[in-house]
C-alpha cells in the first residue's frame, strides 16, 4: 500500500474509532454499559467499515456519507464476537480478555444483546435517499451471519462434513458481513444494480479468503500475534476446510498420535507445531493458500465493471487481507 492510501486508511480507521470510543449511550446502569464500552474499545482491524467506505468511494460517492453505516457494521461485528466467544469458550479477543471473562457470562449476554439494539438505533439516524434499500440489505446480511453461526455449531455435532458445506457456512458466518459492507457502500454511493452485485460478490470472496487465512493462522500463528485464543478449533476438530483436508490425508500412525493429543484436552505449543508440520507435509496449507489466491484473483477481476470508478482502496484492502498475519 502506497503512502497516500495508507494515510487515507488511517483517517478512515480514526474516524470510525472515534465513534466507537464515544458511543451515544448512557453510563448507568454500569452493569450493562460498562461491558458494552469495554467491547467497543477493543482494537479491531476495521475491515468491514473501511470496506464500506471504500466501496462508497469506488462508485463515485463521498466516503463520509458511509461512516454511520460503517460504524453500525463494526458494532454488529462486535456484538457477534461477544456471543461467539461465549459459545466457543474463548478467553482472549483483540489482545484482551473476552467480555464474559472480564465481567461474567450474564453481563456479556446482556451487553451483546444491547449492542445489537444500539446498531439499529444508529441505522435509524441514517439520512439517505437509499435508506429503505440500506435497511433491507442490513437485515438480510445480519440474518445470514446468525445462520452461519448456527451451521457452524451444528457442524460441530456432525461427523461427516464436506468442504463445500464448510464453504457455504463461511459464506454466511464470515462472508455475509464483509459482502454486506461492500454492498452497502455501493448503495450509499449511488451505484447501479450490476455494480452493487459485483461489489457484493467481491466482498463474499474476500470473506472466504479472510476466513481461510484465519483458519491457517489458528495453527501457524501465536496468541500474542493474533490477539485471541488459539488452538481450541484444532483441539475440538472444528470442521474447518484445513482440518477436513488434513484428516483425510493423515497416516494411521499420525491419527494415533492425534488421539493421544486429544486425550490430554490441551493443545501445547509442541502439539500445534506437530499439527502444522502435518499440514505442511501433506500439502494442506499449500492447497488452502491456492484457494485464497484464486478467490482474491476472482475478486480483483470483479472490480473491472464499468460502474466502479476507483478501485485503489478496494484493491489495497484485498491485499491487506491476503497478506495479514493477525
Amino acid at each position: 500500500m502506497n503512502h497516500e492510501l495508507e494515510q487515507k486508511l488511517d483517517q478512515w480507521r480514526d474516524t470510525i474509532r472515534q465513534q466507537l470510543q464515544h458511543p451515544q449511550f448512557e453510563i448507568e446502569p454500569a452493569y450493562l454499559f460498562e461491558p458494552m464500552r469495554y467491547a467497543l474499545n477493543g482494537a479491531g482491524k476495521m475491515i468491514r467499515p473501511t470496506l464500506c467506505l471504500a466501496a462508497t468511494e469506488a462508485v463515485g460517492g463521498n466516503w463520509k456519507a458511509a461512516v454511520s453505516v460503517g460504524v453500525a457494521l463494526e458494532i454488529f461485528h462486535t456484538f457477534s464476537l461477544v456471543h461467539d466467544d461465549i459459545m466457543d469458550g474463548d478467553e482472549l479477543r483483540r489482545g484482551i480478555p473476552t467480555v464474559h471473562k472480564a465481567f461474567d457470562k450474564n453481563r456479556a449476554l446482556l451487553s451483546g444483546d444491547t449492542l445489537l439494539i444500539y446498531v439499529y438505533q444508529l441505522l435509524a439516524k441514517v439520512e439517505s435517499p437509499h435508506f429503505p434499500q440500506i435497511f433491507r440489505a442490513f437485515n438480510d446480511g445480519a440474518m445470514d451471519v446468525c445462520k452461519g453461526q448456527g451451521w457452524d455449531m451444528q457442524f460441530g455435532e456432525s461427523i461427516d462434513i464436506r468442504p463445500d458445506q464448510y464453504e457455504m457456512m463461511i459464506d454466511l458466518k464470515t462472508g455475509a458481513l464483509i459482502r454486506l459492507a461492500c454492498q452497502l457502500g455501493g448503495i450509499i454511493g449511488g451505484g447501479d444494480e450490476p455494480t452493487i452485485a459485483a461489489l457484493s460478490r467481491f466482498g463474499l470472496l474476500l470473506g472466504r479468503a479472510f476466513q481461510m487465512q484465519d483458519d491457517i493462522l489458528e495453527v501457524t500463528s501465536s496468541s500474542d500475534t493474533m490477539g485471541k485464543s488459539l488452538g481450541s478449533d484444532v483441539l475440538n476438530e472444528k470442521k474447518t476446510w484445513i482440518w477436513l483436508d488434513l484428516k483425510k490425508n493423515l497416516t494411521e500412525d499420525e491419527l494415533s498420535q492425534w488421539k493421544q493429543i486429544q486425550k490430554s484436552n490441551r493443545l501445547s505449543d509442541k502439539d500445534r507445531d506437530r499439527v502444522q508440520s502435518w499440514m505442511t507435509e501433506h500439502g494442506t496449507i499449500e492447497r488452502a493458500q491456492d484457494l485464497i489466491q484464486a478467490w482474491i484473483k476472482e475478486a480483483d477481476q470483479l472490480l473491472q465493471v464499468s460502474g466502479i470508478k476507483d478501485t485503489s482502496m478496494l484493491n489495497a484492502l484485498a491485499d491487506l487481507i491476503l497478506n495479514r498475519q493477525n
